[in-house]
Parts: structure tokens; C-alpha cells; sequence
């Protein structure tokens, strides 16, 4: 959980650098409030922008729940699809399922369904397009993927 932590960071640090390079640094953008200071941290547009920034509040959410080392996220339409990888001597129970979906819901109104696995392939592969998307890969190039993932999902 460490490292991926330490890697989101490390590329939260750079894209941030980046985007004041890019952008330039004047007396006006030094004053942003933190919405503003979101959108540029991403080289992400619109509605690819708001489901990454869903995404990752959602893995967060659910990261600091008990039992949970690490968690991802993707989110399509009203329905997410969660990975996670369960602490050392902690098993994915209905109950730590229920909490999930709990947490979720109540902190993501757009949400209505919440998918939830621990199979490590299909954690691989949300954050897969987790990377894609945050590399400037457009949404629409990912859907087929995402519909993958949540129709097996829906299956187990």
C-alpha cells in the first residue's frame, strides 16, 4: 500500500510541477483554491477528470477501513467496481463487503451499485485503467474494459 501510495504521490508531485511550468507562474495563479488547484494536477479534461477524482475519493475511503490494506476504483455510470487487497490475516467477509458498500454510498450520491472483489487479477487490471486514464487516455478508449471488469464482477 506503501508504494503505490508513495507512487500516486511522486506523480501528483510531478504533473503539479509540470503544469505550473507549463503553465507559467504569475502573482495571479499563485492565489488558487483547491478545486482550481485539482484541475491542474491532472493533464485530464471534464467528465475524464471527475471520474478519476471520484475514483481515487472512493479507493481512499475505502483504503482506511479496517482490515484493508489497499483499494482501487472505477466508476461507470452509477456503478463502481472496487479492488481490494485485504491485510495480512484479514479475508474479504460479507460483512467487510457490507461496510464497503456503506462507506461508499454514503459518501458518493451518484452511486448506486458498488461491485467488490479481492481477486488480484481484476485489482490489476482497474488500476490498468486507473494509469490509462491518468495518463491522458480518453474514457470512451476504456469503456469496453470497464464493462469487462463489472460484468465479472457481477458474476462472483
Amino acid at each position: 500500500m506503501k508504494d503505490k501510495n508513495q507512487f500516486f504521490i511522486k506523480l501528483f508531485i510531478i504533473v503539479t510541477i509540470l503544469g505550473i511550468i507549463t503553465t507559467g507562474c504569475s502573482k495571479d495563479n499563485l492565489i488558487v483554491d483547491e478545486n482550481q488547484e485539482e484541475e491542474i494536477t491532472l493533464d485530464v479534461g471534464g467528465k475524464d477528470h471527475d471520474i478519476i477524482i471520484r475514483s481515487e475519493n472512493i479507493s481512499n475511503l475505502v483504503v482506511n477501513l479496517y482490515g484493508i490494506d489497499n483499494a482501487t476504483s472505477i466508476i461507470f455510470n452509477d456503478v463502481v467496481a472496487i479492488g481490494l487487497e485485504m491485510a495480512d490475516g484479514s479475508t474479504l467477509t460479507d460483512d467487510i463487503k457490507e461496510m464497503v458498500i456503506d462507506t461508499v454510498l454514503e459518501n458518493d450520491t451518484m452511486i448506486r451499485q458498488v461491485l467488490i472483489t479481492d481477486n488480484k487479477e481484476t485489482f490489476e487490471q482497474i488500476e490498468k485503467v486507473i494509469l490509462a486514464l491518468m495518463n491522458g487516455k480518453p474514457y470512451d478508449e476504456q469503456v469496453k474494459e470497464i464493462n469487462r471488469i463489472i460484468e465479472k464482477l457481477k458474476k462472483e
